[in-house]
């Protein structure tokens, strides 16, 4: 193939994303890379083989190689060693973006550091997925990998997000077994929590959950006893933001994360109302402390050079 057409140099790493469940959705691109690539490193040789079979790809299985999260440190300079010695190599897990909570970082810092070029062949997430769909209007989450599998350490990451400031929305991967214990977790710490809960993302038998913390927990609970301990988990939480609580970014304006009333007080400001009236409109329609709306106002408006 003409390197001009290439999506993957000799010497370079390609990140490949692939299908978390549906083998329609892997990019024409990750198949071309996929088929060029002098190997293919992968969690399971035999999945991978799946599905280089299912998607049509032309490359021999002898292609593919054994790389997971048990690799060697001397199994991570060989592969570097390679590409240093001009060979193309493509990672890939077994579903999603590797490096995002699967394997594959190890390797992307290694090779960087040897000055191997980088690519990414972006595709599939899980976590991505899931806020697409979740309705939730917030610009920042956190993304924690697997949530805790004893009780007492869901009850510590729960209250640690609910009492963080910076960020409201966060998302957590789950086995089917413990998917209903971790849910009724999330509804006793935080039962005014939101939360979006996927089931088999993309796959045939695809479910969402979604609503507050309570029916959404007794939503899979019913689900669990109709169709069993199946099928993978990702589920979302976003916690409430106690009245009063603004955040403000590094203008000293509160951030678009803020609470509802913060925007209606940005919202007032942009359509001309003065600040004295924005601050009676606000404290007349949402239940918070006319001193704390004051405060805010007072940034908002003073940034603005409109003053109080």
């Amino acid at each position: 193939m003409d390197s001009l057409k290439r999506q993957v140099l000799p010497g370079q790493l390609a990140v490949v994303a692939t299908p978390i469940g549906n083998l329609d959705d892997l990019s024409p691109r990750a198949k071309q890379v996929l088929t060029e690539a002098d190997a293919v490193l992968c969690e399971d040789t035999r999945r991978t083989a799946r599905l280089i079979a299912g998607s049509l790809i032309d490359r021999p299985i002898s292609g593919l190689e054994r790389f997971d999260a048990h690799a060697s440190a001397g199994k991570v300079a060989t592969f570097v060693a390679r590409l240093l010695a001009g060979e193309s190599l493509a990672v890939v897990t077994d579903a999603g973006t590797p490096g995002i909570s699967d394997p594959g970082a190890l390797l992307v810092a290694a090779a960087r550091e040897a000055g191997v070029t980088v690519v990414t062949i972006p595709g599939p997430s899980a976590v991505m997925a899931l806020l697409s769909v979740s309705g939730f209007g917030e610009t920042a989450f956190a993304f924690r990998g697997f949530f805790p599998r004893k009780d007492s350490d869901r009850e510590t990451e729960l209250k640690t997000a609910a009492a963080s400031r910076q960020v409201r929305v966060w998302v957590w991967f789950e086995s089917p077994e413990r998917i209903l214990k971790s849910l009724q977790k999330v509804a006793e710490v935080s039962p005014d929590a939101r939360v979006v809960a996927a089931k088999e993302l993309t796959k045939l038998h695809e479910r969402i959950f979604a609503g507050g913390a309570e029916a959404v927990s007794e939503a899979i609970a019913q689900e669990v006893e109709n169709s069993g301990t199946r099928g993978e988990w990702c589920f979302a939480v976003q916690f409430p933001q106690a009245a009063g609580d603004t955040e403000f970014s590094g203008t000293g304006l509160p951030s678009l994360n803020s609470s509802e009333w913060v925007k209606a007080l940005l919202c007032l400001k942009d359509a001309g109302v003065p600040a004295s009236e924005s601050v009676k409109h606000v404290c007349r329609h949402y239940d918070v402390p006319r001193n704390v709306v004051y405060e805010s106002a007072v940034k908002i408006f003073q940034k603005s050079g409109e003053g109080y």
